[in-house]
């Protein structure tokens, strides 16, 4: 398993997904993972996933060298996230470990790692790349909503090299995605190259929570701050939502959760909205909540938060954008709006109505396990890998 950065602390997206991943593969299978440490505080990261029963070989790549290979970057085509990860190092130890070792599957985590394709060039392994969001779609949604002249210049230059880098996938003997929308697009581009579906999953732990009573009128939105289109939304739901539901409901409190909230965002906090920055533990902050919010205007995937917040039972509204990759079998237990107006309608709904909570959500909570356990999401990517090993 090749990551682009280490995947713990599993805090954020990416690293959630691929620890998961790591750690359900662990049980019943011998994994070497490889990926990028940014210093040596991060070496402490190393036990905790040997814990997991994961192999980790590490390379340091400082954040100060990843900067400084940007500069020439600019006068190429490869996207800036993939020359922000490369690392000759890296190279070097996939190279050696796959030629020492016989591999069945070699798992790629994101479109930053297929640069470390030519390093497995001797290995007969099944070769896989995970790119979990179609990254051209979500920049091309991004870009819809940036109005600084010189983000905007920026980003365009990167949704160029990313399409054109897209293509690289065709080496792969699969390509997976975690949500169906984010395959169309790309299946439109990638012609010929088989792409599969490997969702967001959750943990286990989300199907045995702790008993915590929820507050009326409480509200909450998660996510890791410093991902554009997770402050987005928070800004939208507080500025635009909020102040109209305060009103409708006085005793109504809006929760921001997540790290590293950036000081617009912190500038919200009042004594009806609270920024709390990083929780150790998610569960309480939904199950305390009475509704979860999603108003995600742009992006790709699946967000976590959303899957979380059904595992447990708790009502979310949330935009299309959130649940595009959601299965059609939980799709009805969730409360859709895109507009400010939707959301304040499904919000006051689900205040009004104690069934909700009681009764479908329960329901919810219950069928979530058999779909999205990380355990059946990873034993249906076992059996295909093994269908694959076996035709090759």
């Amino acid at each position: 398993m090749i990551t682009p950065r280490i995947p713990f602390p599993p805090f954020r997206g990416d690293n959630l997904h691929a620890f998961n991943i790591a750690r359900t593969l662990a049980q019943s299978n011998e994994l070497d993972l490889v990926t990028l440490i940014a210093n040596d505080k991060q070496i402490k990261f190393v036990d905790e996933l040997k814990k997991e029963k994961i192999r980790t070989h590490v390379v340091n790549n400082p954040i100060f060298i990843s900067v400084l290979k940007l500069i020439p970057a600019f006068f190429q085509n490869i996207p800036f996230q993939v020359t922000f990860f490369s690392s000759r190092k890296l190279a070097k130890l996939i190279s050696d470990l796959t030629n020492k070792n016989k591999y069945d599957l070699i798992y790629f985590h994101l479109i930053r790692s297929i640069q470390y394709f030519p390093s497995t060039k001797n290995s007969s392994a099944i070769k896989v790349v995970d790119f979990t969001d179609a990254v051209s779609l979500y920049l091309s949604r991004y870009l819809k909503f940036l109005k600084n002249p010189f983000r905007k210049l920026f980003f365009n230059s990167e949704l160029k090299r990313i399409e054109k880098y897209e293509v690289n996938a065709k080496v792969f003997d699969s390509v997976f995605l975690c949500s169906e929308i984010d395959k169309n697009h790309l299946e439109k581009k990638l012609e010929g190259v088989i792409i599969q579906i490997l969702r967001n999953g959750v943990n286990e732990k989300f199907f045995n929570p702790p008993v915590v009573p929820f507050e009326k009128y409480r509200i909450m939105f998660s996510g890791n701050m410093p991902y554009y289109p997770n402050k987005d939304a928070a800004l939208f739901f507080a500025k635009n939502i909020f102040p109209a539901v305060s009103i409708k409901y006085p005793d109504s409190k809006f929760y921001i959760v997540g790290q590293k909230p950036s000081r617009t965002i912190l500038k919200l906090s009042s004594e009806k909205i609270i920024v709390t920055g990083f929780v150790e533990d998610i569960r309480n902050e939904y199950l305390k909540s009475e509704i979860n919010v999603a108003p995600i205007r742009f992006g790709a995937g699946t967000p976590n938060k959303v899957i979380e917040s059904l595992a447990l039972g708790i009502p979310v509204v949330a935009s299309e954008t959130a649940i595009g990759g959601l299965p059609n079998e939980l799709r009805k237990y969730i409360f859709i709006a895109n507009t400010a107006d939707e959301f304040i309608e499904k919000i006051s709904y689900i205040f009004e109505n104690e069934t909700v909570r009681t009764d479908l959500m329960k329901e919810c909570s219950e069928l979530v396990p058999k779909i999205l356990g990380w355990d059946v999401i990873i034993k249906n990517f076992e059996s295909y890998i093994k269908s694959k090993l076996e035709t090759k």
